[in-house]
């Protein structure tokens, strides 16, 4: 997987941008929005440094009660254009930047059986603020595959380089739009609630395609929107 790839999934999943503050930290700590089962959203990703797309699903897919608590089960899956999936399954009873809200860790890659993850991978993770700025160009229109969008657009500065981040807290389970930054692009496609796209594939049959040292291509995105109608 290439660095912004990689860079793009711990972000989402495990750690946090140290210059984020506010909503902007909430949702790429892996902060949940009105969590709720069933909820998912995909993204297509571009890495600038080779070119590469892939794409990207997040879903809740679960819930588990924690000493008082609601934990849920945020599952990312990570389709390249060519080669395996990899999937990550977190229970999380608030945002992932700090390790004290992370309770499971999963992983399944390719075709291999799913694999729980040690909790003490998150020693270290949290980090101090770094000097930043976070500013915000109000609400913009964006036009999506998911379909037109209102999203509040967010300018992140933080040594030397620019991000910008489009967040929408209809846009479950994170509330990200859009995000261009140095490394590459993300973009939504669709989200929803329910149906395939809001089940875990943690558990999902392995193929006999699976099994072998084999690539698998995908040949598209996903194919509908929030309102199922497949896009044009």
């Amino acid at each position: 997987m290439s660095r912004f790839s990689m860079l793009l999934t711990v972000t989402l999943l495990l750690s946090w941008t140290a210059s984020a503050q506010g909503v902007l930290s909430d949702i790429l700590s892996g902060s949940l929005i009105k969590p709720e089962v069933g909820v998912y959203a995909w993204y297509e990703v571009k890495d600038t440094e080779s070119g590469k797309t892939l794409f990207l699903r997040q879903a809740i897919v679960g819930e588990k009660e924690l000493k008082g608590k609601t934990g849920y089960y945020l599952e990312t899956e990570v389709l390249p254009e060519i080669g395996f999936p990899i999937i990550y399954k977190m229970l999380l009873t608030g945002p992932a930047s700090s390790p004290a809200n992370v309770h499971e860790i999963m992983v399944r890659e390719g075709g291999g059986a799913p694999e729980s993850l040690p909790l003490n991978i998150l020693e270290g993770m949290e980090e101090p603020a770094a000097d930043g700025t976070r500013t915000s160009n109000g609400m913009e229109q964006l036009a999506t595959p998911a379909g037109d969008l209102e999203a509040e657009h967010f300018v992140v500065e933080s040594g030397g380089e620019t991000t910008n981040v489009w967040v929408n807290e209809e846009i479950r389970p994170t509330g990200i739009v859009k995000m261009i930054s140095p490394d590459g692009e993300l973009l939504l496609t669709s989200y929803g609630i329910g149906g395939k796209d809001a089940e875990s594939a943690l558990e999902r049959p392995i193929t006999p395609e699976h099994n072998g040292d084999v690539n698998v291509h995908v040949e598209a995105g996903p194919t509908k929107n929030y309102q199922g109608k497949k896009k044009e």
